[in-house]
């Protein structure tokens, strides 16, 4: 939701708001949404803390008026486009990442730019200040006093500049340390913010198609700890990143020695051949990036991969989109603590959605379809699957033991499937010529191959031609093909 220059738009809907106002009065709102608010922009914040009531508040005791930044919170508490997890019910959470980048105040700056600058969101110098009500608006009214800084625009003195990182920075989880804020506008560099971002940076991208073509290989390389990737999304604009020209992967996120895919690989397409000369060793297990946060981006039209990541703990992935990139929409690997929400997988000849090698990763309200695999949870532990879609892949969801992987993870355990729709998932096998995925017949809702300790509970599974579900020991399953156990 962005509001405009102006106030119209607020009081076209005031009317529809004004049930939603005596909820959010002074009693209620004082305890509860200040807190939600410190707890999301910092445990002590000198924005809230100065301001009070008055950070949403014309009143020092909370209640009408209200400022540009309470009035569009209340505008996003009724606005089911605000509402992220599709529960019905907007959190004060939801509301204010929904405003994030209104310009509340009508001054210029973003209200996350404003927090982010320990400013107040909702007001500016002078007698400038538009107040809402029941009744309507009125304009040309002061600020309150002794609130703390305004106007980061210029008219007030900047804030001040942080120490530069120390050499350990990278690996401070990024919850630790004051988080600065990078926009990205049309026509700008989605990778030039990143390279210039500090770990910890929240990079907020305003709706639109981006093509970077600054890396042949890949869209977007990210490679410190705590960078947030933050699209606007309204409800007829979104941020787009697209192939620019022949690039493999659209955004990859591994450490600093594994950007260069391609010092050590022919290809990124499975089985990822190596280079002449390069030897097949393990993966060093330990994580090396802390933190990584994507939100509201569709990556579209890759040669081989949307999302990739590897040894990165504490990732967020939330709506997004990856389309016609077909080998890996989604692919977390050797990684941990992490969460794919809402988000979606459409036409991969490989997996959709792929979590290998990692652990504690809970993949909840997402669709995949018209993929090969719509999701495969391979070589990881601690996996849960809730409320998700799969329709129309020749696997619904694949849950097994590769052995290529073996030594990055010689084991798959604990997968928790519940209130998933797996459904029509006949689609002609379409998987490289020769791989063992070739082997799967289609038409199987559920594949479970070697995975132990496993619940599967409250599933609609159906119209699956094949199977329903498949649970089968490994080694019975690829008896007489190339991947056959060794009997020796």
């Amino acid at each position: 939701m962005i509001r405009s220059a102006s106030y119209t738009r607020a009081v076209a809907k005031m009317a529809a708001t004004l049930a939603l106002l005596g909820a959010w009065g002074a009693v209620q709102a004082f305890p509860g949404i200040q807190n939600d608010w410190q707890s999301r922009y910092g445990g002590v914040s000198a924005s809230a803390d100065n301001a009070g009531c008055q950070l949403c508040h014309a009143e020092s005791n909370g209640g009408s008026p209200w400022n540009g930044y309470g009035w569009d919170l209340l505008l996003a508490k009724e606005d089911l486009a605000c509402d992220l997890d599709i529960n019905g019910t907007v959190s004060n959470s939801e509301a204010f990442f929904c405003v994030e980048l209104d310009d509340s105040d009508l001054n210029t700056a973003d209200n996350l730019t404003e927090i982010a600058a320990n400013a107040q969101p909702g007001w500016v110098s002078g007698a400038n200040n538009i107040f809402y009500s029941r009744a309507g608006t009125s304009s040309g009214n002061l600020p309150p006093e002794n609130i703390g800084l305004l106007d980061p625009d210029g008219t007030e003195p900047p804030p001040p500049v942080l120490p530069p990182p120390s050499e350990d920075d990278s690996r401070i989880p990024p919850g630790q340390k004051r988080r600065p804020t990078i926009v990205v506008r049309p026509g700008q560099s989605i990778q030039a913010a990143i390279d210039k971002a500090r770990p910890g940076t929240r990079i907020y991208v305003l709706a639109g198609t981006y093509k970077e073509a600054a890396n042949s290989t890949n869209g977007l390389n990210v490679s410190k700890s705590g960078i947030s990737l933050i699209g606007q999304q309204t409800r007829t604009r979104q941020v787009i990143l697209e192939n620019a020209g022949n690039q493999r992967n659209g955004i990859v996120v591994v450490p600093p020695d594994r950007t260069e895919c391609m010092s050590c690989h022919v290809d990124l397409k499975p089985p990822f051949e190596l280079a002449p000369g390069v030897e097949n060793t393990p993966s060093h297990p330990d994580p090396v990036i802390y933190g990584f946060e994507i939100r509201n981006f569709t990556i579209k039209g890759f040669n081989n991969n949307g999302l990739f990541t590897e040894r990165v703990t504490n990732f967020n992935i939330v709506n997004v989109h990856s389309v016609e990139n077909p080998n890996y929409g989604i692919f977390p690997t050797l990684s941990s603590n992490g969460v794919i929400t809402h988000s979606s997988a459409v036409g991969s000849d490989d997996s959709g959605i792929w979590v290998e090698t990692s652990e504690n990763v809970r993949v909840s309200h997402n669709l995949v379809a018209d993929n090969v695999n719509g999701f495969e949870i391979s070589n990881s532990d601690d996996i849960v699957l809730s409320h998700n879609e799969a329709r129309g892949n020749t696997v619904g969801i694949a849950s097994l033991l590769l052995p290529d992987i073996f030594d990055n993870r010689p084991g798959a355990k604990r997968f928790t499937f519940n209130n998933n729709y797996i459904h029509d998932n006949n689609r002609p096998n379409t998987a490289r010529p020769g791989s063992i995925l070739a082997t799967i017949p289609a038409g199987i809702g559920i594949l479970h191959l070697g995975v132990d300790d496993s619940v599967m509970t409250g599933n609609r599974i159906e119209n699956n031609d094949f199977f329903g579900i498949l649970l089968a020991d490994y080694c019975v399953v690829v008896a007489g093909s190339p991947y056959a156990c060794d009997v020796d």
